[in-house]
């Protein structure tokens, strides 16, 4: 070993004092740890030898001293020895000869000789630990090598670690005895004061019928919530009364009333008084945030109830009355009406629950019978409404012109036969049935100027076409069929064009049905103006239409014929003229007409829902008609002076 290395060494070793010396035994350099504080506590001292070293120093065994513990840091860089080359099969590797005394070693356990420079040991660098410090050249100086621990020296320090270990466990299940203890016994001293509130009592917050029985015996609570329900059920009084004054008593002893405290009483002291300690804890803590009602059990007879209902039922109850319709000959239609009368009834079954609520809170007070109304299945209104006006219609009679008198008589006596005449339903009615013949003086028609081939001709029954007229517009009113109508041959002046309907004995009627389900009537009526007019009315009632409708006819002149060229006849009876050189109209002439005849159908509203073409009439034209005298006149002969 060169002088040069050998204060090299001793300085490390000073660097340490705690370790021990070993003289003439040069250290085989370990593993060096330069830290940047304090060396760990886990690093060896570089004065442990062992291994080549010892070897050297012919010490087969030499000393070995205990691991100085000293803080732990992180080492910053490590110096690594190569490893030693095992011999092949695995042996150690052999001992060095005594011609390696000359040799030097440099860190690393690498041998040189005298002389030669030894190669620079491999560096392993590792970063430093984050730890905020300021690295110094004193925090960066290198550690002394660590020494090999033997296998015995190993075990030593692994069980001084699992000692440590397990006295730390220790420790910390002690402490979290102690801390678990303080806590257990702090808990069972709480459970202990909060159970002893309720020794031989009831706890807080528990009622009976709104009764605190928090700090009473079981025998203190039945004796107070005997007493009240004993006072509540012989004051109990229940009143049933109607509208009309009656009224009906209810009383304890009429439903055999009777009540049971220990059943309630019972449940509610098992609260905090049955089960485990923790159970009535936790029951107990849990009326702190809710309390704990009960009522007592009432029991009664409840066909008590239901018998009283019962008679209560049969005397306050009454059926209903329908109205009827009476025959009267003084009325039309021939029928009078009596008033329907309703009915009422009651609900014992909702009663009943009503009752049951009051007897079972014990609750005394007054129930209003309010029996419902039962409307009767036919009332008045009903019946009325079966026959309503369908329609009316009038037309006015004229007052001047030949044969007035007559006429007025033919339409007074042709209206008159159809007043209150009844229509079955699907019966058809024939206007020359119902009138009978005008050619019948029996029927007391009276000679008149009438419409015939389209001039006005005398006749029996003249004017009865405006009664035929006026009743089908009253017919078409009411929406009855018409199976049979005729128009005149020129334009009528009592009904607008294409609204009439002429009638003769033998020929031409007037048919319609009745088709609306139901009885028709029909009430008539000739009367006198308030202008001095007379008019003719025809009034039809039956059955509503089923949507409301009403019906009407318009007309509309599709083309207007013009007037022919007038005709001369001669007057051969002198009924107009005389002479031959006298004429006399006797027809104007008129014009005709093409007519277009609507049927509207008219809503409640009056408003139009339908329009649909009916027919069409035509009217001829009127040629005038003039009568010529055929009687000469005599020439006069002068007068002479012979």
């Amino acid at each position: 070993m060169t002088q040069d290395q050998t204060p090299h060494r001793r300085r490390r070793r000073q660097e340490i004092p705690d370790a021990p010396q070993q003289e003439q035994a040069p250290a085989e350099p370990v593993r060096i740890v330069i830290a940047q504080d304090d060396e760990p506590d886990w690093l060896v001292s570089a004065t442990d030898v062992s291994g080549a070293a010892s070897r050297r120093n012919g010490a087969a065994h030499p000393p070995k001293a205990e691991p100085q513990e000293v803080e732990r840091k992180r080492p910053e860089y490590i110096w690594k020895a190569p490893p030693e080359e095992p011999q092949r099969g695995g042996a150690a590797p052999a001992q060095e000869s005594p011609a390696a005394e000359g040799q030097s070693k440099r860190p690393g356990g690498m041998a040189m000789e005298d002389g030669q420079q030894a190669p620079r040991p491999r560096v392993v660098r590792k970063a430093p630990p984050k730890t905020g410090k300021i690295r110094t050249a004193e925090s960066t100086k290198k550690a002394p090598p660590k020494k090999k621990l033997s296998k015995k020296a190993r075990a030593r320090r692994n069980k001084k670690i699992r000692n440590a270990i397990l006295l730390i466990a220790a420790a910390a299940v002690l402490i979290a005895l102690i801390v678990a203890g303080c806590i257990g016994g702090a808990r069972l001293a709480d459970i202990k004061t909060t159970l002893d509130r309720g020794n031989g009592v009831f706890y807080h917050n528990i009622f009976v019928n709104d009764i605190p029985l928090e700090g009473k015996t079981l025998d203190q609570a039945e004796q107070a919530v005997s007493a009240q329900v004993a006072n509540l059920m012989s004051n109990f009084q229940l009143t049933l009364r109607t509208q009309d004054g009656r009224s009906w008593t209810i009383t304890s002893s009429d439903l055999n009333m009777k009540y049971d405290v220990a059943d309630q009483l019972d449940q509610l002291w098992s609260i905090g008084h049955s089960g485990s300690s923790a159970e009535r804890y936790e029951q107990v803590k849990q009326l702190d945030n809710q309390s704990v009602m009960r009522y007592t059990t009432l029991t009664y007879d409840l066909s008590s109830i239901n018998e009283i209902l019962l008679q209560i039922k049969s005397e306050v109850e009454r059926s209903p009355v329908n109205a009827t319709r009476i025959n009267d000959e003084t009325r039309w239609p021939p029928y009078s009406y009596t008033d329907d009368e309703p009915g009422q009834a009651l609900d014992i079954t909702g009663l009943s629950e009503t009752i049951i609520q009051m007897v079972n809170e014990l609750e005394s007070g007054v129930v209003e019978l309010k029996p419902t109304q039962v409307q009767a299945a036919v009332t008045r209104e009903y019946l009325e409404g079966q026959i309503v006006k369908l329609a009316t219609y009038e037309t006015s009679i004229g007052k001047t012109g030949d044969y007035v008198e007559a006429r007025h008589e033919n339409i007074r006596i042709g209206t008159e036969k159809f007043n209150h005449l009844i229509i079955k339903p699907g019966e058809s009615v024939s206007f020359n049935k119902v009138t009978g013949k005008r050619s019948n003086p029996k029927n007391g028609y009276q000679p008149s100027l009438e419409l015939a081939y389209g001039e006005y001709v005398e006749g029996l029954g003249g004017g009865i076409c405006q009664v035929s007229s006026t009743l089908y517009n009253a017919v078409i009113a009411a929406g009855l069929d018409v199976t049979e109508r005729t128009q005149h041959s020129l334009p009528s002046s009592y009904v607008p064009l294409g609204l009439d309907a002429t009638v003769s004995d033998e020929r031409l009627d007037f048919v319609f049905k009745n088709n609306t389900g139901a009885d028709i009537f029909i009430e008539t009526q000739y009367y006198k103006k308030k202008n001095n007019y007379y008019a003719t009315q025809f009034t039809i009632y039956g059955r509503p239409d089923p949507n409301g409708y009403t019906y009407k006819l318009e007309s509309q002149v599709r083309e207007t014929l013009p007037v022919p060229e007038p005709t001369y006849r001669p007057d051969k009876d002198a009924t107009y003229v005389v002479y031959d050189d006298e004429t006399k109209q006797t027809n104007k002439g008129a014009e005709g007409y093409v007519v277009d005849v609507y049927l509207v159908t008219l809503d409640a509203n009056g408003l139009e829902v339908d329009r649909t073409l009916s027919h069409t009439d035509t009217y001829k034209a009127v040629t005038p008609v003039y009568y010529v005298g055929v009687t000469p006149r005599e020439t006069p002969v002068p007068e002479t002076n012979d």
